[in-house]
């Protein structure tokens, strides 16, 4: 871990803020001294000297901060499409806009139009793909208010069609909704919506999902249907009622699945057909399943690249972790968050508001501060902060960079009361570019009639890996959801590491694919410029990536190779996953030394190279041995010619499994020639067989079977190219592309 990371955040903010990374006298001097405020806006004298830099926006049009208006949830979109994000609060039915950075107005008053009924929250998503992101409401039982779809037209005019049966055939009404979601879970192109509500035996209607035709109708309107039941997303027997809800690819296999009602549901959708699957306790390995949360989100709390569960319960035990073991299964983590009991309800949010790289989170008015990249430790501490507690006593924080300085910035809703804005004062006008060590990116699809691409790739997962490796994965994803009845900035900013030199990274994004076991990733290989990123020649931070390759950053636009594929395929089915009925066996550990888990594939049909991206093992990886003169745990073998086997070019890794995972996901780039055999090796120290369950070649590739075999010398490369193949079976997996 470099040494800059373990000094306090208050050093930290004071090097940022001042500039004088890395004089640490100087920045010991300075210490305590005010944070510089965006431009606009005024600075807490004390936001240096607590763990959380947030203090009250204020402006000459504001001088004692706005206010948003009575606020249960905030959403965060671009409204106009002029670059700048926005703010809509529901309840108040107020939309201002951002004026680029320096100021806000309330721009257009939607409540006239939503009714004076109760108003929970709203999601944005651009249903209708013109560029202008349309608007779902949360609508609450108590009033027997219904749910507003608001299509968005030019200039802020927006109409509600929901109670148009020719564009959604049901109505929701007399229903006590929650969060929202967003995202194409059936990989037609067009973004669905799950509206979470209590189920009938709470006197409500229980959960709807609405699938999006497209341009259906004869003029060519998008409409959507009611596909809850038999798409499987009714409320489960049992369940708690949904409060947090969210769609991500939590499985790794490249679709959008979705938690709500403390269950996990699978996505078994086909092209164009939703349909999921809600996991038992014992096949998600969620425990809880019948007990009242009100905030869960997704996050990689522990930097391993898999994505964790936050859930805040509203009794014991209280505000938890579930960690994800890379497989589609999760365990309760108990222990690691400090004082479990207090923030328990009305709302949960995810953020890097400290901007150290790892992931903190809020529940109601408590500030929890992730000690992954400050120790190393699995930890989260209460964050001190100065908010005024009357803006924050059931906050439902959406998170975005508004003045677009670098640092996130964050709107409180807080429960009926008025909704705030605070800035966080990590960076300020004099703050040098090379110190505001941060990184933008947008995924995006491409569209014929909206130029600057669409920000509809809900679930998409980015992930930024610094050169050289620390061993800290980097992985966010984009979502209409982020917790609890908010919605944050569409584009994902990661904070990255305060060092005296400049940071060099590479950028990944998997869009959301659905038929396949593939992937489909956006990365250095499909695009080179996403590849050895330099922080201090990126005059624009920010990053736009499209789904077809193509990469624009500071409005230069970088075409992708035509000849590398972003489709990565998946022979046999992949490593197997939790099903219905299935739960998924505990790997066992092996017995004797220079055990090795062997896939063997072939190239014959290859016309050209193929590249293996990412390897994923459903087992624990053993200490690196001298293999063809190199020291490795996972190698290579070309064994076209089993009597002399050789390591392939660039065929060796030393990689490190975490005993808490049972699957671990890595990208890799080894490159295999046209016309041979290989054989992949892992040495392993446990291990987990799956079953083929899918075609054995494409993509010029052809699977040949697993093997797990003891070795007389470590890594003798005869033996492993000699080990007796089983074609039914699966110790590892790999996603490659031509």
């Amino acid at each position: 871990m470099l040494a800059s990371l373990a000094l306090p955040l208050s050093v930290f903010v004071a090097q940022t803020v001042q500039g004088l990374v890395p004089r640490l006298a100087q920045v010991v001097a300075a210490l305590g001294a005010p944070g510089n405020a965006p431009s606009g806006g005024a600075a807490s004298p004390a936001a240096s000297a607590v763990d959380v830099p947030l203090s009250m926006w204020t402006s000459s049009n504001y001088p004692t901060g706005i206010q948003f208006g009575k606020a249960y949830g905030i959403s965060c979109a671009d409204y106009d499409a002029d670059g700048w994000v926005d703010v809509f609060v529901c309840h108040s039915g107020g939309l201002w806009k951002n004026l680029g950075g320096q100021d806000w107005v309330k721009a257009v008053d939607l409540a006239p139009l939503l009714g004076t009924n109760f108003r929970y929250g709203a999601a944005f998503g651009d249903f209708n793909e013109d560029g202008l992101p349309d608007l779902a409401t949360e609508p609450r039982l108590a009033s027997a208010s219904c749910m507003s779809l608001l299509e968005a037209g030019p200039n802020g005019v927006f109409r509600d069609i929901a109670k148009q049966a020719w564009r959604i055939d049901a109505t929701v009404c007399v229903a006590n909704t929650e969060t929202n979601c967003w995202g194409d879970v059936d990989g037609d192109g067009w973004i669905d919506l799950f509206v979470p509500a209590y189920p009938p035996v709470m006197g409500s209607t229980g959960n709807w999902f609405f699938e999006n035709l497209g341009p259906y109708t004869p003029s060519g309107k998008y409409a959507f249907t009611d596909k809850t039941v038999v798409a499987g997303l009714d409320n489960p027997l049992g369940a708690a009622r949904p409060e947090g809800a969210q769609f991500a690819d939590y499985d790794f296999d490249g679709d959008l699945d979705l938690y709500s009602n403390n269950t996990l549901y699978q996505n078994v959708s086909t092209w164009g057909t939703p349909s999921f699957v809600a996991l038992a306790p014992a096949e998600s390995g969620f425990d809880l399943f019948n007990k009242l949360e009100e905030g869960a989100a997704f996050a990689d709390y522990d930097m391993d690249g898999d994505l964790d569960l936050l859930v805040a319960f509203t009794t014991a035990p209280g505000v938890v972790v579930y960690e994800s073991r890379g497989d589609g299964t999760f365990f309760f983590e108990g222990g690691i968050v400090d004082s479990p009991m207090t923030g328990l309800t009305l709302g949960l949010s995810v953020e890097d508001w400290d901007f150290d790289g790892d992931l903190d989170f809020t529940t109601r008015g408590v500030f929890r501060r992730n000690r992954m990249i400050e120790d190393g430790a699995r930890h989260f501490t209460v964050a001190t902060h100065t908010i005024n507690p009357n803006h924050l006593a059931n906050a439902t924080p959406a998170w975005f960079d508004w003045d677009r300085d670098g640092d996130l910035d964050t709107a409180l809703g807080n429960w009926g009361n008025g909704g705030r804005l605070y800035q966080n004062d990590l960076y300020g006008p004099t703050t040098p570019s090379i110190d505001r060590r941060y990184v933008r990116v947008k995924p995006l699809k491409a569209s014929s009639s909206v130029a600057q691409g669409l920000e509809t790739e809900f679930g998409a997962t980015v992930e930024l890996t610094l050169q050289p490796d620390d061993g800290r994965r980097r992985v966010k994803f984009t979502s209409s959801s982020n917790g609890y009845l908010n919605q944050g900035e569409y584009t994902l900013t990661f904070g990255l590491p305060a060092t005296p030199v400049d940071v060099v990274f590479d950028v990944a994004v998997d869009f959301p694919i659905v038929g396949t076991r593939g992937l489909w990733r956006v990365d250095a290989s499909v695009n080179p410029v996403l590849g050895s990123l330099h922080l201090a020649t990126l005059a624009d931070r920010e990053l736009q990536v499209f789904r077809d390759g193509r990469v624009r950053i500071g409005g230069v636009e970088y075409p992708a190779l035509g000849s590398r594929a972003a489709w990565l395929g998946e022979l046999g089915g992949g490593l197997a996953l939790p099903a219905k009925g299935a739960p998924l066996a505990a790997p066992t550990a092996t017995t004797q030394a220079e055990t090795w888990a062997v896939l063997g594939v072939s190239t014959a049909g290859a016309s050209g190279p193929i590249e293996l991206r990412q390897l994923d093992l459903d087992l624990q990886l053993d200490a690196p041995a001298n293999c063809g003169g190199v020291d490795a745990n996972v190698v290579l073998w070309d064994t076209t010619d089993p009597a002399q086997p050789f390591v392939a070019n660039g065929g060796s890794a030393k990689l490190v499994t975490d005993p808490r995972n049972r699957r671990t996901h890595f990208r890799t780039g080894f490159v295999l020639q046209p016309n041979r055999e290989y054989r992949l090796a892992a040495r392993a120290t446990s291990f987990r067989a799956s079953p083929v369950n899918g075609p054995l070649a494409g993509g010029g590739l052809t699977l040949l079977g697993s093997a797990l075999t003891v070795l007389s010398s470590p890594c003798s490369g005869v033996e492993l190219a000699n080990a007796p193949l089983d074609p039914h079976v699966l110790y590892l997996s790999t996603r490659f592309a031509p």
